[in-house]
């Protein structure tokens, strides 16, 4: 094809794509997750002179760039850490300090996905966001134990680029899913922080536990030691900080099933652990080694020792402190300490979310559309605090107005009949409960 008209297409199918998310915004929050889920990391958009990009990378900017002046993103003290955090960056890669390439990948993999989540939120809402990573992340933990059964992913096979990402690992002789992730601690962590997104939905409580219980097995078969406890963390933290968003009986069957799902796999994952005992030995004490770069880290920009020139840092706080420095890696920590206090004080499902990975960004680095997730996340739980805001601002506002203390809202009218599977899985126990206090009920 005339490189000319696959251009003239390609504005085509942007220019419809942005009239489509314009006007119907939920497709966009589908669109864009679905893409960062099921299209590898390493797959590539030739744009001439500017190389391949990442496909969740364009989409992401079309999503933002489609979405400008519908509704405004109000700015918060996050927001602005973030520009300021970038604005060092971008300077000290202007002297010299920092490789071109880190502040590509902060632009890419952190900025934007934060921004599309803030944008997403905003325009539609955090629980629909929510309502949106279930039914998504219920596809991808159905894919992972499909491939765990035939010992094989399909992502590979359909997008085989002769990647490195795109070879099998295995634990113990038994192949550690990972789907369209690259690898098994990308899905891991992945569905770890996704716990809080379902549990906080607005599905129905079978759809919502099945997806959970799901997410622990699917966790289970990554064989990462990563993915498990983060999963274990962001469920215990969900149970605790989100009792609201869930029925008691519904949190106490949740443990319940957890509890069985755990009898029946932690004895093939701890002999899978077993078997690959060097191997995991090995993994953790070079995590360990690690340590001894952080006295060759610089105040600002990149750390210049030739220690420092390995292979893999598995270890994101240590990467980020030897690629721009202590004080910028400083002002980080700093957020993290506070994101964890306010998803304690303030819960909602992007904080809890970050929250539970922070401690694996000890043992892991950003990688692939994981990296992307964790700062979507972070977008989703700064939306939450200013939509918690708002709502206070606009209840306060109207209980002045009126001059009376606020009353508590009247009780839900009884629901219509669900006329399709869609509004059947979106009926929830207050429904229920509605239905229990109307006459003959």
């Amino acid at each position: 094809m005339d490189s000319a008209v696959l251009v003239f297409l390609m504005l085509g199918i942007a220019g419809w794509g942005v009239l489509v998310i314009r006007r119907w915004p939920t497709t966009a929050v589908f669109g864009y997750l679905a893409v960062l889920m099921f299209l590898p990391a390493w797959l590539l958009v030739p744009l001439g002179p500017l190389g391949g990009r990442p496909v969740v990378g364009l989409v992401g900017l079309g999503v933002v760039l489609g979405m400008f002046g519908l509704d405004a993103v109000r700015p918060t003290t996050f927001d602005v850490v973030l520009v300021g955090y970038s604005a060092v960056i971008i300077v000290t890669t202007i002297v010299g300090l920092v490789d071109p390439n880190t502040l590509y990948w902060l632009l890419m993999w952190w900025v934007l996905p934060y921004l599309v989540a803030r944008t997403l939120a905003t325009r539609t809402s955090v629980a629909t966001v929510c309502d949106a990573v279930t039914v998504l992340i219920a596809v991808v933990v159905v894919l992972a134990v499909v491939e765990s059964v035939n010992n094989a992913n399909f992502f590979n096979e359909i997008f085989a680029t002769g990647d490195p990402w795109e070879r099998l690992q295995y634990r113990g002789g038994r192949v550690r899913v990972e789907g369209a992730f690259g690898h098994s601690i990308a899905l891991g962590a992945v569905l770890g922080m996704s716990v809080p997104m379902v549990w906080a939905s607005r599905w129905r409580p079978w759809f919502r536990v099945a997806t959970l219980a799901g997410i622990g097995v699917a966790a289970m078969l990554t064989f990462s030691r990563i993915g498990m406890l983060t999963t274990m963390l962001a469920l215990a933290a969900s149970f605790v900080l989100l009792r609201a968003q869930m029925p008691a009986r519904v949190r106490w069957t949740i443990l319940a099933v957890g509890g069985v799902v755990a009898l029946i796999l932690v004895p093939t994952v701890m002999q899978v652990f077993d078997d690959g005992s060097e191997e995991v030995s090995g993994s953790g004490d070079y995590r360990f080694f690690l340590l001894r770069l952080i006295p060759k880290l610089a105040l600002f920009g990149e750390a210049t020792s030739p220690d420092v020139q390995l292979a893999s840092i598995d270890n994101e706080l240590l990467l980020t402190g030897i690629r721009v420095g202590i004080l910028p890696l400083g002002l980080l920590l700093v957020c993290g300490v506070v994101g964890v206090v306010m998803a304690i004080r303030r819960p909602n499902p992007g904080l809890i979310a970050a929250a539970v990975m922070l401690p694996g960004l000890t043992s892991v680095a950003f990688i692939t559309q994981f990296t992307a997730f964790f700062w979507f996340a972070v977008g989703l739980g700064v939306s939450g605090l200013v939509a918690e805001q708002a709502k206070a601002a606009a209840g306060n506002s109207s209980a002045e107005s009126d001059g009376v203390e606020p009353r508590e809202p009247p009780e839900p009218p009884e629901p219509p009949e669900p006329r399709n599977t869609y509004d059947l899985l979106r009926r929830s126990d207050t429904d229920s409960s509605a239905r229990a206090r109307a006459p003959g009920g």
